[in-house]
């Protein structure tokens, strides 16, 4: 008995070494650049939610003045009338948030670099007022659809969409649409993550990978496809939208008329001679 607990347990000499495995080294900017673009479009997404101001108008005004604004602008063939719609836009974004005003601006940044990317030959070609009147009518354009994107709610806006006879299908894919694409990415964005973690050592094969991505990414849109229908058939939507508010007006209404009315007046008369 005493010479059983005398007995030493020796292990061996492997398992007291240390962990010499060094994985191979591979380039993973496939899957960080996936993640990072993925993700970049789910926070324009989520921007483009909108938040009602306080004092905000009626989503379908609001949408009318947007969309009579750009046509003005476009039309006008005085070029004082698009700087000082410029103006107006400009102070009009100073009453936003940091954040909102910096998403509204990169996106307004884009389509003027792109427009003079290419209208620069006119400058080359004697005339470079055609690049000054199209890069300042692209700023109004979009930064007004950033406006009205960042200060309404998406689901106001869609609604105010019938208030003009749009039909129901139009409004019902657009809207279905675009929050799916952000429903689909996160999923994507939670995919491209895992593949990361359990990515061990070099993989040559990546092709493989994108194709996983993309393969569990369109079976989850099936299934989500037919939760959605049988969530419509349950709740007995039938594809009309229906507003079941009255209209009410209000202060930011009036003003928002007053403000149309002097803009269409402005255009009427400087370009009354044109």
């Amino acid at each position: 008995m005493n010479d059983h607990k005398k007995e030493e347990t020796m292990l061996p000499d492997w398992m007291c070494s240390g962990e010499t495995y060094v994985p191979s080294k591979d380039k993973e900017a496939f899957l960080t650049k996936s993640t990072k673009s993925v993700l970049s479009v789910l926070a324009k997404m989520r921007f483009y939610e909108g938040k009602d101001g306080k004092f905000s108008a009626t989503p379908s005004l609001k949408l009318f003045y947007t969309l009579l604004y750009i046509v003005l602008t476009a039309c006008s063939g005085n070029y004082l009338f698009t700087l000082i719609m410029c103006a107006a836009v400009t102070v009009r974004l100073a009453f936003f948030s940091a954040k909102a005003i910096r998403q509204i601006l990169r996106g307004t940044a884009g389509a003027v670099l792109f427009s003079i990317l290419i209208l620069l030959p006119s400058v080359f070609m004697g005339t470079p007022q055609t690049l000054m009147n199209i890069t300042s009518r692209v700023y109004v354009s979009v930064t007004l659809v950033g406006i009205l994107s960042s200060g309404t709610s998406w689901n106001k806006l869609t609604g105010s969409m019938r208030t003009f006879r749009l039909p129901s299908i139009f409004i019902f894919t657009l809207d279905i649409t675009l929050k799916y694409i952000s429903v689909l990415g996160e999923i994507c964005a939670a995919i491209l993550t895992s593949v990361r973690l359990r990515s061990v050592g070099k993989n040559p094969q990546k092709e493989k990978a994108l194709s996983g991505v993309l393969g569990i990414s369109f079976l989850k849109s099936g299934e989500m496809a037919e939760e959605m229908h049988a969530a419509m058939c349950c709740r007995g939507f039938t594809g009309e939208y229906k507003k079941k508010q009255k209209y009410t007006l209000c202060a930011a209404d009036i003003f928002s008329t007053f403000i149309m009315a002097g803009c269409i007046v402005l255009f009427w008369y400087l370009n009354r001679k044109i």
